[in-house]
């Protein structure tokens, strides 16, 4: 046996269990055999060439091993012959008898007088094969041709527009779905009014793969494709519409959108949640989600989401919700006229439903339901490359009611917003919407805000008392660097008059910075700043005030303000920790304030706890751009009688006169020290 022909063995033995070799195949069938298989199984001109060809050296010796279709293939009375050519351009194919096997209406059928007749094929499962037609209802076809799948297969759906009237339940040996593409291959819900869950539903998956499908609902359907647990599979080059409530629903890990259209669905357009830390590593590249009357992309309980170069457009509710989770990424993509009905929150203080018309959710919020909650945070976030054109923009009206902002979020935890161009600016109330009850929000890490079009922040909602903590984290580009608050602590003032402890210069500091100590009771101690004619510019702003403190056991720190209206106070614990830690409040300045009490307030009832480096500053200028130093410009109209002072220490007269001096200077450490004057006043 030559090299070729052992080849051409080692060949026929590796043909799968359904197949026989193509010379064992050919020797079975006479001439006019083979000249029908050409003509079935070569493409185009081709095969038909071939075919009459062999025909005509036939002689028109036609023997009974080819028939027209698969009823009439039934009926073969095959004799000796074990194989058969079926002529059917949908059915049709080359089979081969075997004594055994279990027909199931598309590639095993019954033969006539006992066994089997076996399609000969490799690779994807054809609908077609088992009765599915274009224009009818081929449902049991096709979940004919997903049954039959008994090892891991594809099922393959030709051009054609097929209707199904009861979900397609997918078994896990099922790895691929495939059309010939968008608009080409159309599968529809048809159901005589009623509800499918979903016209495709699978239970568990993993290395699945949809590509280039129409799906339409049609409204007979709540979803095109609902699985439960699938993980490292794809979705591409869908087209999927008509859906009730949402288009592709999913909860695993290691999956990918690309290349999909999600349009004009009733309810959502995309969604990965579920099962908590499962939604990891969700990709969604170069996909169109608009028209849809739900929220867009909705996502949660997972890791390392990337949204990438993909058009989110006319969506209701939202652009992209997401939740609980960590390290997410939208990036060069595209959003317009997202938001137009909007998503409303509440909470234990803002009862009435509040309506935020934002493209982008960024939310600590449940597991399973969309709310506010802080222990299921969204970290590490980047909103970068953005082309957003907001309600109201582009010469289209939305009666007169603007977006939100394009971002909104009770949970920022390490956020950058960059480069995000706004069509106009105007159709927007701001970049940057935060939840405003601090009960149940909260800046948590580094929130940076650079090369917008527009970088304003705003607030939604009341704090009744509790304001939203963490607005030193804020850092936008272009903000005036300001510490609006007097740093000079010897000259705050009681603002409760219960006469309780006392404000007193410590031995404590802040590296080498001065601090001072409150002590027993639970007054406020602070600065009164006056924007009505020193700091107008402060009026209708987002500004924020904080503090170094360090409580001892027993003892709390907190930060509060009043802005004629409503107090303010944060809701961060530093009790008993003995660490210096910084403590802030973000708080709106009404349009109409005059001036704002901020102070501190020690809690609990240990015996001090101690404030260091006030600062009072515009949102988006952080703390990191204020240098701590080690000297505060003491002023008083005369020597300290409390609290302890180092040797040095200088403070200034308040209220120089004639005869008087310019300052003190403390000459011995100690409660209080002792202090000399210098700088005698002559006239």
């Amino acid at each position: 046996m030559g090299m070729k022909d052992e080849a051409n063995v080692k060949q026929d033995e590796a043909v799968g269990e359904s197949l026989i070799s193509r010379r064992k195949m050919l020797a079975s069938l006479s001439i006019a055999g083979v000249a029908i298989a050409a003509g079935t199984l070569l493409p185009g001109g081709m095969g038909t060439a071939h075919a009459d060809v062999l025909k005509g050296k036939a002689h028109a010796d036609v023997l009974n091993d080819s028939v027209a279709d698969i009823p009439a293939l039934l009926a073969y009375s095959r004799g000796t012959n074990t194989c058969v050519i079926v002529a059917d351009p949908l059915r049709g194919g080359i089979f081969s008898w075997s004594s055994t096997g279990t027909p199931n209406g598309g590639t095993v059928f019954a033969a006539s007088g006992g066994g089997v007749w076996n399609r000969q094929f490799s690779g994807a499962f054809n609908v077609c094969w088992f009765g599915a037609k274009s224009l009818t209802d081929s449902t049991a076809a096709i979940q004919a041709a997903f049954n039959a799948i008994t090892r891991p297969g594809c099922v393959f759906f030709p051009a054609g527009d097929y209707y199904i009237s009861a979900q397609i339940i997918i078994p896990t040996q099922v790895v691929s779905v495939r059309g010939e593409g968008q608009y080409v291959t159309y599968i529809r819900a048809r159901t005589n009014g009623s509800i499918l869950h979903a016209m495709f539903l699978g239970t568990n998956a993993d290395t699945m793969e949809f590509n280039s499908i129409s799906l339409a609902g049609e409204g007979n359907a709540d979803s095109a494709i609902f699985y439960n647990n699938i993980n490292h599979s794809a979705f591409i080059n869908l087209f999927i519409t008509g859906t009730g409530v949402v288009a592709i629903h999913i909860n695993g890990w290691n999956n990918k959108f690309q290349n999909c259209q999600i349009v004009a669905n009733a309810g959502n357009g995309i969604e990965a949640f579920g099962t908590p830390y499962y939604n990891n590593n969700l990709t969604v590249l170069c996909c169109e989600i608009y028209a849809n009357g739900g929220i867009g992309m909705r996502v949660g309980n997972g890791m390392n989401v990337t949204i990438s170069s993909s058009t989110l457009e006319h969506n209701k509710v939202a652009a992209i919700i997401a939740y609980d989770i960590q390290n997410i990424n939208i990036v060069d993509s595209y959003f317009e006229r997202n938001a137009q009905v909007g998503f409303n929150y509440t909470d234990a203080q803002n009862v009435t439903p509040i309506n935020i018309k934002s493209d982008i959710h960024l939310l600590g919020g449940g597991a399973t339901i969309i709310g506010i909650d802080p222990s299921k945070p969204v970290e590490c976030a980047k909103i970068s490359g953005i082309e957003w054109s907001p309600l109201n923009s582009a010469g289209v009206d939305n009666g007169g009611i603007n977006n939100t902002s394009f971002v909104f979020s009770n949970y920022l935890d390490k956020v950058t917003i960059e480069n995000v161009h706004c069509f106009d600016t105007s159709k927007t109330d701001s970049l940057l919407t935060i939840w405003g009850n601090g009960l149940t929000s909260i800046v948590k890490g580094y929130v940076s805000i650079r090369g917008n079009s527009k970088s304003d922040v705003q607030l939604i909602g009341v704090d009744n008392g509790v304001a939203v903590s963490g607005g030193h984290l804020i850092e936008i580009s272009n903000t005036r660097s300001k510490n609006y608050y007097n740093p000079n602590f010897i000259d705050y003032q009681r603002m409760a008059e219960t006469y309780l402890g006392n404000l007193l210069k410590s031995q404590e500091r802040l590296s080498d910075y001065p601090s001072f100590e409150l002590t027993e009771g639970n007054e406020w101690w602070g600065s009164f700043v006056d924007v009505a004619t020193k700091f107008p510019e402060l009026k209708g702003k987002l500004i924020w005030f904080g503090a170094w403190v360090k409580a001892a056991t027993g003892n709390d720190v907190k930060i509060v303000t009043y802005d004629g209206v409503a107090p303010h106070g944060d809701t961060i614990a530093a009790a008993g920790t003995g660490k210096w830690q910084y403590k802030s409040i973000l708080i709106p300045v009404p349009s109409n304030a005059t001036s704002l009490a901020c102070a501190f307030q020690k809690l609990g009832s240990g015996s001090k706890a101690n404030v260091a480096f006030p600062v009072m500053a515009l949102v988006g200028s952080s703390l990191d751009r204020f240098e701590i130093g080690s000297e505060v410009d003491f002023r008083s109209t005369s020597y300290p009688t409390t609290g302890y002072w180092e040797q040095d220490d200088v403070v200034r007269n308040s209220a120089p006169s004639a005869g008087g001096v310019m300052g003190w200077v403390c000459t011995a450490a100690g409660s209080p020290g002792t202090w000399k004057g210098f700088g005698k006043i002559d006239i």
